[in-house]
C-alpha cells in the first residue's frame, strides 16, 4: 500500500515538473492569488470579531473573500491542467 502511494505521487510530482511554463504560470499565481486573498480575508473577520465593533457588512465581505479565495485556486489549478493537456496534443 505505501509503495504505490509513493508511486503514484512520483508520477504525480515528475508530471508537473514536465508542464509547460504558461500552465505553471497560471497555477503559481492563482496560488498566490488565492493565499492574498484567503489571508485577507482571514485577517478581516478576526478583526472583526475581536478588535473591532461587530459588523455584519465585514463579516459578510470576509466571508466572501475566503470562499472565493478557494474558487480561484480551483480555477487556477484546473485551468492550468486543462490548457497543459490541450498544448501537449
Amino acid at each position: 500500500m505505501q509503495f504505490n502511494l509513493s508511486k503514484n505521487l512520483e508520477k504525480i510530482v515528475t508530471s508537473f515538473g514536465k508542464m509547460a511554463k504558461l500552465p505553471k504560470a497560471l497555477m503559481k499565481y492563482g496560488c498566490i492569488v488565492f493565499l492574498v486573498l484567503l489571508t485577507a480575508g482571514s485577517i478581516m473577520a478576526l478583526l472583526n470579531t475581536t478588535v473591532l465593533n461587530y459588523d455584519s457588512y465585514m463579516d459578510l465581505v470576509s466571508k466572501s473573500l475566503v470562499k472565493i479565495s478557494f474558487s480561484i485556486a480551483a480555477e487556477a489549478v484546473i485551468g492550468g491542467l486543462v490548457l497543459d493537456f490541450v498544448f501537449k496534443k
